[in-house]
């Protein structure tokens, strides 16, 4: 049987970037690790334990950004350390930034994308898979299953980079949340991958699609690529919205080591229903974190962004299920202020109540021995 297409953004992306990946490192020692055109352009460039990933969004005049090409705003951020670069590590940014200057033109031009067509049946679309195991440095990968959520949460920040790769793809534009695409050979693919890479921990989380969203009930790409895992000797790192992660306890059981967590921004389930209508109920997402603790698994809660909540019940309610908590705020606040304003609640967007809220979060989790962490070195989340 025929292998469906491939999207065209993984050849757009090497050769946007083709300079920077050929044998010979970007400069200094630099090497790169990694490209990807998922969720917009990036880039992870690696000097020994340092990682710098640089990412490509749609130029934008009103964000903030590192720097900016014609097409692009380019921003930086390094992985396992701090914020800061060096002076030498601002160079080399600086020398990537000019590279894609003067490739960018060997993009497709993008005409204005119409308007997202009205809400429907969600559109799947069946792919081949040109890679699926994407090196991060520190022989940690990631690995999408999908690409798009149906779950759809319309705060998700990837949801533009997403619009960008799928407009470079030549799909027609459709709201975030009613497209999703499937690698159905992603399993063959990352069995031939396995072979030829270091073992180390994979991160599948809900960024640019959920590994546990509806759609994996009928393609199960998640489970098929969590059993070639197991066998090859990696530890996957999980990350999901969906309660069915429990439908593959007997699996992640077997993994010498491996972590679930559970997104869990809020105690209120009427504030679910209102940020998250796509995703299941706060008691469905508190039980399945249970379980993972009671099957052996190491486990975390992931409050980002913090939603409105009360931050004490939320602690008493997620604490003795998890090992570790990671909290964060919500961002991009004038994409979402009409949520905050349907809710009642525009006090929840202010810097003062994210302050208040996460100091609150972090002492309780504290206080219940749940360790705080930013959960970017996998090794580190996973335990000895």
């Amino acid at each position: 049987m025929a292998l469906p297409p491939r999207r065209a953004t993984d050849a757009l992306a090497a050769e946007l970037f083709a300079p920077l990946l050929r044998p010979q490192p970007p400069g200094a020692g630099w090497r790169a690790v990694s490209h990807d055109a998922e969720q917009g352009l990036c880039l992870t460039l690696a000097q020994g334990d340092r990682v710098l990933l640089v990412e490509f969004e749609p130029r934008d005049e009103s964000v903030d950004c590192y720097a900016r090409t014609r097409r692009f705003n380019v921003c930086v951020r390094p992985r396992f350390a701090g914020p800061d670069l060096t002076e030498a590590e601002r160079r080399l940014v600086l020398g990537v930034v000019a590279a894609v200057r003067q490739r960018e033109g060997l993009l497709p031009v993008l005409a204005d994308a119409p308007a997202a067509p009205p809400e429907g049946r969600a559109a799947v679309r069946e792919v081949s898979a040109a890679r699926v195991l994407v090196p991060e440095g520190r022989n940690q990968y990631y690995l999408n299953p999908y690409a798009g959520c149906m779950i759809g949460c319309p705060f998700c920040y990837v949801g533009p980079r997403a619009d960008l790769s799928r407009a470079l793809d030549g799909q027609a534009p459709r709201a975030w949340g009613r497209w999703v695409d499937v690698k159905v050979d992603a399993p063959e693919v990352l069995r031939r991958e396995v072979r030829g890479l270091p073992p180390g921990p994979v991160r599948m989380s809900p960024i640019l699609t959920d590994p546990y969203q509806p759609i994996e009930r009928t393609y199960r790409i998640t489970r098929q690529c969590l059993e070639i895992l197991l066998e090859a000797g990696f530890s996957p790192v999980v990350l999901t919205r969906g309660a069915r992660v429990v439908e593959d306890l007997d699996l992640l059981a077997r993994f010498p080591r491996a972590a679930v967590g559970l997104s869990i921004p809020t105690d209120d389930d009427a504030v679910r229903r209102r940020f998250e209508p796509g995703a299941d109920p706060v008691d469905a997402r508190i039980d399945a974190l249970a379980r993972c603790r009671a099957a052996g698994l190491r486990t975390f809660v992931a409050v980002q962004p913090m939603l409105p909540m009360d931050p004490a019940r939320l602690v008493a309610l997620t604490a003795p299920h998890a090992h570790v908590a990671r909290i964060d705020r919500m961002y991009a606040l004038d994409r979402v202020a009409h949520l905050y304003d349907g809710a009642g609640c525009p006090e929840a967007m202010t810097d003062a109540f994210f302050e208040r809220t996460g100091a609150a979060l972090a002492a309780g989790y504290a206080a219940r021995g749940v360790h705080v962490d930013a959960l970017d070195d996998l090794d580190a989340l996973l335990g000895p």
